[in-house]
């Protein structure tokens, strides 16, 4: 059935190519949109992603991970005596701007950390160590930042909120959403942002071996007032949830997807009934002959897989091309779910397009196409 099926096709080139065009048009962007989509709501939560290995204690007013209002320190000496923990470990998350050499200003969100754990940054650590931040006025900075990146190396002094401070090591693509990273010592983050000695933005927790860290989030909810624990993991999808509800960003991409699904219908759907159309007495001859609508809807069904599956094929590619393109700007992953769902697309948008075709077939009468 799949040669005849190709036979069909190869006869109007014109058509086969436009059928082609637009299911490779219709899955390429709605597997583009959607990683997009998803880089941008990774970013956003990128802090909690890079440090779902702790639990999180945070303002009890924190809506997600960089809405972050600063705790008493006090707090965290508190959370030492809670059964189950093993460390606690101070973060500073506040903002400022980076003055350059030539007197151009960035606005970048310091992330202060306490050595030698260094929980909560830097990641994805490109050039330097960690340990160097320990240095005087030692930060790192992001070498994938679109403002200043290209203008960056280690070694090269600034000013941050109007005091000097040393570039010693380099991340790639730790920005999130609008917001450029840099990371450096907690007391070093305090002193440039103006923050007191007896406050912090999170705590973040270790717990020991034998306890679980659900068990030790219940017990500092139950004994600490005024704060919030929550695993790095939940804390983490509790964000996602929050920027995808009120950001706007999953409407915009999700109206772009249905549009883009619309469109691969559209040409899909139009071209495949104008291709039967052209070719109304070959089918009816086909019946004529004893052919049943059973054996039309497979030879019709049969050109919708053959589309639906060089389709497929060709747009997979052009997207792990779109991401190799984009890699210095865009973190995208074609994530295994996302491919099931392309090709449940592509199957959608292959089967509902043959049926304008496979309507006008079947109810054909046989001894139509030999009138005229």
């Amino acid at each position: 059935m799949f040669r005849e099926a190709l036979k069909f096709m190869w006869y109007d080139k014109a058509k086969m190519f436009g059928i082609f065009f637009g299911m490779i048009l219709s899955v390429f962007l709605v597997g583009q949109q959607v990683m997009i989509c998803l880089a941008l709501l990774g970013s956003t939560v990128s802090l909690a992603t890079f440090n779902q290995n702790y639990i999180w204690v945070v303002s009890d007013k924190s809506k997600q991970v960089i809405d972050l209002p600063l705790i008493d320190m006090r707090i965290g000496r508190s959370l030492v005596s809670v059964e189950g923990v093993k460390a606690v470990h101070p973060l500073i998350f506040a903002g400022g701007n980076l003055k350059m050499p030539d007197g151009t200003k960035t606005a970048i969100t310091m992330i202060g950390t306490q050595a030698p754990v260094f929980a909560g940054g830097p990641w994805r650590v490109k050039e330097g160590n960690p340990m160097d931040l320990l240095s005087d006025n030692a930060i790192f900075l992001d070498s994938r930042n679109a403002e200043i990146g290209k203008k960056i190396k280690v070694g090269d002094k600034f000013e941050y909120n109007g005091k000097q401070v040393k570039l010693v090591g380099l991340t790639a693509k730790t920005e999130g959403l609008g917001i450029s990273y840099g990371f450096t010592t907690v007391e070093r983050a305090r002193w440039l942002c103006n923050i007191p000695t007896t406050q912090s933005s999170a705590f973040l927790i270790e717990w020991e071996s034998g306890a679980t860290p659900e068990s030790v989030v219940n017990a500092i909810n139950k004994e600490i007032p005024g704060v919030r624990a929550i695993t790095g993991k939940d804390y983490r999808l509790s964000s996602l949830r929050y920027f995808a509800g009120n950001s706007g960003i999953v409407a915009s991409f999700g109206l772009l997807v249905v549009f883009a699904v619309i469109t691969g219908f559209a040409i899909v759907g139009l071209t495949m009934y104008s291709a039967v159309s052209d070719r109304i007495k070959d089918y009816g001859t086909l019946k004529a002959i004893g052919g049943t609508n059973g054996t039309i809807r497979k030879l019709i069904l049969s050109q919708a897989t053959i589309y639906s599956v060089v389709g497929f094929v060709v747009a997979l590619g052009l997207l792990n091309g779109f991401i190799n393109a984009t890699k210095d700007g865009l973190d995208l992953q074609l994530i295994p779910e996302l491919v099931y769902s392309l090709i449940g697309v592509t199957v959608f948008i292959a089967i509902m397009g043959s049926l304008f075709g496979m309507r006008k077939i079947t109810s054909l009468e046989p001894a139509a196409v030999f009138r005229s």
